[in-house]
């Protein structure tokens, strides 16, 4: 636990610590990462979107991740350093202009306008993850691996894809193969490609094999021993605990219940030999299992986590998926860093915005919970809620998140009274930032429609109902 608080206080700190001066006041963000592809097969020599950020402009006007950048201001990326490619992001203060390739479009141009607001301005976006733990439900900072290994054909320019349709199947295992075919065809139409059996640009090929263990011993002494192995169902937006064992684990054979073996190939009909069939994609995963897990259960949540490797492969012997899922009440409010009470900057046509909430009012109380805290003692407040609500929450959901905190879990169902007593305690927990999650039971049983925000403005006290949006954001990174 010291740990986790120690880390927890790091980040307020540096959150809510001077920053260095500036030349300007404002600064302005797009939320996107970038790198120079050296893939033969996806956005060689170009830049390819590799992260965006929660919340973000970026987001917001279309960007996904491994679109393929194929302008910027008009200005051709291919064969172009990143250093003069970031050059270019400068050009117009205020937006931005890109043109994209990916599966669904061969050109399109976006337009980016650029989240611009006070230096010192933290957003909520930005204040969700520091106080994660008001809500873990709804801060997912998690990482996992799958043992999933990846051919790919180099000569293949995987952006002239459009449609893909499947291999025959054998009458007895077609109604099987039907299932799985539906996951394929949710899962690639999401990254824009179509189903399309009368002309397919590829065809999809798969295998697998699902064995019980001859050297599995039941009542194994070390059965049961192994850590808990999560994964991200895109379904639901939740991490899911399933039973196979994690694969950077050593586990004895005997431990092992069922061997599970599950593959897919792209065959290429078009565009390397026209009217040959060419392999173009082939991936693998074996798993090891430790209780009876339906071969076809494993494929809904895991065959979309598999498909996110494609087009853009990574390591190609694993995956490593980073996982950022993120859901909060969004006001617009940007908050001073070196206070966290002052409003410094509103985004324009936000709800906090439409309320009448201005730059310089000073928050002095958000749905009865009151902002008087410094620094101190909101991190103070903080650190102390967590260590005396430990016992509130979910033994079994037990997890280390990306940062490293081995004690993050969920909150017991069962203590949802206990935990929204608690929150509301703001005396000694200063848990106003709570307000971030508050559609939740254990935040606020009445979940309310407005948010009530008092400020203080010109010595004056002013009260505004404040409509939030619950804005939702997932990625997940694969490499």
């Amino acid at each position: 636990m010291k740990r986790i608080f120690s880390v927890i206080f790091f980040i307020i700190f540096i959150f809510t610590g001077q920053l260095p001066a500036q030349n300007s006041e404002v600064t302005c963000g797009l939320g996107f990462t970038f790198e120079i592809s050296e893939d033969k097969s996806w956005g060689y020599k170009e830049p390819v979107i590799v992260d965006i950020t929660p919340g973000s402009p970026a987001e917001r006007a279309g960007l996904k991740l491994n679109d393929i950048i194929l302008s910027v201001n008009h200005n051709g990326t291919y064969l172009k350093s990143y250093q003069t490619i970031l050059s270019w992001f400068n050009q117009d203060p205020h937006k931005m202009n890109v043109a994209i390739r990916n599966f669904k479009h061969a050109f399109k141009e976006i337009t980016i306008e650029k989240d611009c607001r006070h230096v010192n301005a933290i957003t909520e976006a930005q204040l969700a993850p520091v106080f994660a733990f008001y809500s873990l439900e709804d801060v997912q900072n998690r990482r996992f691996l799958i043992p999933v290994k990846t051919t790919v054909n180099e000569s293949a320019l995987f952006h002239n894809y459009r449609t893909f349709a499947f291999s025959p199947s054998s009458e007895s295992t077609r109604q099987f193969d039907e299932r799985i075919n539906a996951i394929f065809i949710r899962a690639l139409a999401e990254v824009g490609l179509q189903y399309d059996p009368g002309d397919p640009d590829f065809i999809i090929q798969t295998y697998y094999n699902y064995q019980n263990n001859p050297m599995y011993k039941v009542g194994s002494p070390t059965y049961g021993s192994y850590q808990p192995v999560w994964r991200f169902d895109i379904r639901s937006n939740r991490m899911v605990k399933i039973p196979v064992y994690d694969p950077s684990e050593a586990v004895r054979v005997d431990d092992i219940a069922y061997n599970l073996e599950f593959g897919y190939r792209f065959y290429d009909r078009k565009f390397i030999e026209a009217g040959e069939m060419m392999l173009i994609w082939e991936s693998e995963v074996k798993e090891r299992l430790s209780s009876h897990y339906d071969l076809i259960d494993y494929l809904e949540m895991n065959l979309s986590l598999l498909l996110k490797k494609f087009p853009n492969p990574g390591n190609k012997s694993f995956g490593t998926y980073q996982v950022n899922y993120l859901k909060y009440n969004y006001t617009g409010i940007g908050y001073n860093m070196n206070d966290l009470k002052t409003v410094v900057s509103v985004d324009p046509g936000s709800p906090a915005a439409r309320a009448g909430i201005l730059p310089g009012d000073v928050v002095v109380n958000i749905q009865g919970q009151d902002f008087e805290h410094t620094s101190q003692s909101l991190t103070e407040g903080y650190r102390r809620f967590i260590a005396e609500t430990m016992n509130l929450r979910d033994k079994n959901s037990r997890y280390t998140d990306s940062n490293g905190f081995k004690d993050c879990m969920f909150w017991d169902v069962g203590q949802y009274n206990a935990v929204s007593t608690a929150i509301s305690n703001n005396r000694r927990y200063r848990s106003a930032f709570s307000y971030l999650f508050n559609f939740n039971q254990y935040i606020d049983w009445n979940a309310p429609v407005a948010i009530n925000i008092i400020v203080q403005r010109d010595g004056n006290e002013m009260n505004f109902a404040v409509t939030p949006q619950i804005v939702t954001s997932s990625h997940i990174l694969v490499y």
